[in-house]
Order: C-alpha cells, then sequence, then structure tokens
C-alpha cells in the first residue's frame, strides 16, 4: 500500500493557512481562535471518512477506527497541532496529518487491521500561553500537567477561564487518563528540529531516547553602588560575574558532554536594572539537556565549581537551585525495532538519533511502548517561519509511519 501524498501535502497546507494573522505571520497558539479553527478543520477530514472524532476531558481529539478484533489494544498515533507564535508548518501538524494519510490509505485499500488504531491531536503541547505544555498527553498518561485554575496567561487572562472556554474543566482533567493495557503502542511522526538529519541527507531517523531537561535558577549578589563614582577595583557587580560564568557554559559543555549534551542560559534579569548604578542582582535560568543522567549531573557539578570559583575571585555570593526535572525517556525497543525493519523493506535510509526536544512521545513514554519517526529539518529550522522539510522527506516519513503499523499489527 502506498500513501497519497498529495493529499498529506493538501492538508498540512490547509491548517497552515488556517493560521494566518493580520500581519502575515501564521500561528496557532492553544486555545486560540485559529487553534480551534485547525482542530474543526482536522476533525472535518475525518467525518468525511465516515469516522467520528470524540474530545476528551482534557480537550484531546481522538478518532477510532475499528480493527477486526475490537477487543485488542489500539495502535496509537498522535501529535499536536498548537504552535509558537508565527511558528512552522510541519511542527507537531505533520505527526497529526501522519495518523490521519494511514487511515485514508487504509480506508482506500479497504483493508482492516486487526488491531483498533486511533489518531489523537494532544491539546496544548507547547505551553506558550501559560509557560508548561504537554498536558493533553500528560491527562492520558495520569501526569500531573502541574496546573492551577489561578495560573495567569501571557494576556493576563486565567487558566480556569481560558480553558473553560475551550471546553476544559480543569477539576475533570483526571478522568482522561488511559488504562496501560488500552494501548498497544504509541507512534509519533515528527521534524527532528535539530540539523543532525540534514547534515548527513538522510531521509529517516529512528529516535533512541528524548533527552532528559534539567532546568535551575542561579542567583548571583554582588553590591549595587554609582555607577560614576566607584572605580572598577571596588566593584562587585553581578552581572560581570554571570558574563564569566556564562561564557563558559558551552566550553565545560564540549569538555564533559557528548555531540548532543546541550545547555543554555536562557533568560537573565538584573537588579535594579539602571543605566547609572552598578548591578547588585543577577537571576538565571540554565538548563542541560542529555540522554543520560549521570552527565546532566556531571555538568551541573563542573558548572557550579566554576561559578564558585567566579564568585570567589570577585567576591560575589550566590545560589544555584533546581527548578525542574524531566528524566531521559527511552523508547520501547520493539518498537523501535519494528520501525527499524519498516525502513529496511522499504530501502530507505536512516540514521538511530536522539531528540534534544521536547514531545507529547516524552510523557506517553513513561507509560505506554513508544516509538518516534524523524524526517529532517532543512538546517536544522525549528519554531520559525522558516522551518522546512522536503516533500521527499514527508512523503518517505508517512510511508514509514504507514509500513510499521503494518508489521506491529501482525503481531
Amino acid at each position: 500500500m502506498k500513501i497519497n501524498f498529495k493529499k498529506v501535502i493538501s492538508h498540512i497546507n490547509e491548517l497552515y493557512e488556517c493560521g494566518v494573522q493580520e500581519d502575515g505571520t501564521h500561528s496557532r497558539v492553544a486555545y486560540s481562535k485559529e487553534d480551534i479553527k485547525g482542530r474543526e478543520i482536522f476533525m472535518g477530514y475525518f467525518k468525511a471518512l465516515g469516522l467520528e472524532p470524540r474530545i476528551d476531558e482534557a480537550g484531546n481529539i481522538i478518532i477510532r477506527m475499528e480493527g477486526k478484533h475490537s477487543s485488542l489494544p489500539a495502535i496509537v498515533i498522535g501529535s499536536h497541532l498548537d504552535t509558537v507564535p508565527d511558528g512552522g508548518k510541519y511542527d507537531g501538524v505533520l505527526g497529526c496529518v501522519g495518523g490521519l494519510c494511514v487511515c485514508e490509505t487504509l480506508l482506500e485499500n479497504d483493508y482492516k487491521l486487526l488491531h483498533p488504531i486511533e489518531i489523537i491531536v494532544f491539546t496544548d503541547e507547547e505551553g506558550f500561553r501559560f509557560g508548561n505544555g504537554l498536558l493533553g498527553s500528560s491527562a492520558i498518561c495520569g501526569v500531573d500537567p502541574m496546573i492551577n485554575e489561578n495560573d495567569v496567561d501571557m494576556y493576563g487572562e486565567s487558566r480556569s477561564k481560558v480553558m473553560s472556554e475551550y471546553g476544559i474543566n480543569i477539576s475533570k482533567l483526571h478522568k482522561a487518563k488511559r488504562k496501560k493495557d488500552s494501548v498497544h503502542c504509541f507512534l509519533e511522526l515528527h521534524i527532528e528540529q535539530g540539523a543532525s538529519l540534514y547534515k548527513k541527507d538522510t531521509s529517516i531517523g529512528i529516535v533512541s531516547s528524548i533527552a532528559g531537561v534539567s532546568r535551575y535558577e542561579i542567583v548571583i549578589y554582588g553590591e549595587s553602588n554609582h555607577s560614576g563614582s566607584t572605580v572598577m577595583g571596588d566593584r562587585k557587580d553581578a552581572l560581570v560575574a554571570a558574563a564569566d560564568f556564562i561564557s563558559q557554559v558551552p566550553r565545560i559543555v564540549s569538555e564533559y558532554g557528548n555531540e548532543f549534551t546541550v545547555a543554555t542560559v536562557g533568560t537573565i534579569k538584573v537588579s535594579p536594572n539602571s543605566v547609572n548604578v552598578i548591578p547588585g542582582i543577577c537571576t538565571l535560568n540554565l538548563e542541560i539537556r542529555d540522554q543520560d543522567d549521570e552527565i546532566i549531573s556531571l555538568i551541573e557539578k563542573k558548572l557550579t565549581e566554576y561559578l564558585r570559583k567566579v564568585c570567589d575571585e570577585s567576591v560575589n555570593s550566590y545560589t544555584f537551585r533546581n527548578i525542574s526535572y524531566h528524566e531521559p525517556a527511552p523508547m520501547s525497543s520493539w518498537v523501535k525495532s519494528e520501525i527499524e525493519y519498516s525502513v529496511r523493506e522499504l530501502g530507505f535510509d536512516y540514521e538511530i538519533v536522539p531528540s534534544g526536544a521536547f514531545h507529547d512521545s516524552l510523557v506517553m513514554a513513561e507509560r505506554f511502548p513508544t516509538g518516534m519517526i524523524f524526517v529532517p529539518s532543512v538546517n536544522g529550522i525549528s519554531h520559525s517561519r522558516d522551518e522546512f522539510t522536503r516533500d521527499m522527506d514527508i512523503e518517505k516519513g508517512c510511508q514509514v509511519l504507514l509500513n510499521t503499523v503494518l508489521a506491529i499489527d501482525k503481531d
């Protein structure tokens, strides 16, 4: 069976255009009118196939196509439709449309699987508005999404108001939890959001694991003083100490990590933040990602040692506090094997690669056998209007997804 590639591209383009803004950018931020429109369009594709979508207590869209044996656990395919502001055309949506194209192909060929198949569009993967995502997949897996009805989004609206208007009752999120034995496995097709496959001109990536992420709040304390009358030798400048620390993050990661280890200082706040006052307090947020807990711990240790050295030399004090942690999520060995078998049978080139980015599969892998299929992002660009994946790679990715479903269904 061969997928209908023209339909895949048509669906992706239509969903992208539903997010067009007045300034010409494209956004489908979770809970927005564009997000709602995209979800309605997507559900319409299935209704046209005679399949009726349902929406669970977490707002996840679920479409089920029965197999020959409805009592068997479902083969589940899914991803997300929400985007970051002015996001790309393929992030998330490719996995949803990939699941749709599997259903379309099976129906067009009058082929019925042994297992039921389900397509899931997860709610708020990106987490842009409230600062924490993976809401829909967390609810399905029974993982606490760490939300509160009094949370306020970037527009000043409460979570309870925003989500109730979207059709979600926060107090009922727990009812979306799925039983372990209801899912045979979970598959997610996604763009790589990195340059590894593109640099090697490789069409398919089979994901080995999703990186663990450890985040920290670092506060450096110096001494605020007049910038004009305090000579350089008398200064205790918190921002200078922070700059010294930040400048060494790449070196320490390179020395003690591997090619996929990354660390980033993504935010910095200075107090009192005045042009004529020496910064007395500097607050940073540091993130470390790797596939191995031990490497994350080692990088943390070496960065802490260097920060201590910097502060000792510049007469500053500091705090270094872990504020969140997601452990690495290895993909299921047997699901990976089925994906690899399908790729080999199709004769496509492939690499085994880790994922540095979060995906719904990060949460799903904690509860269900999970596998991810990557296709290249040109120049590794994602979360951007310049995000692009070549048609031939999309076609191959969707075909691998279909063939993997067929291979798994024979078990």
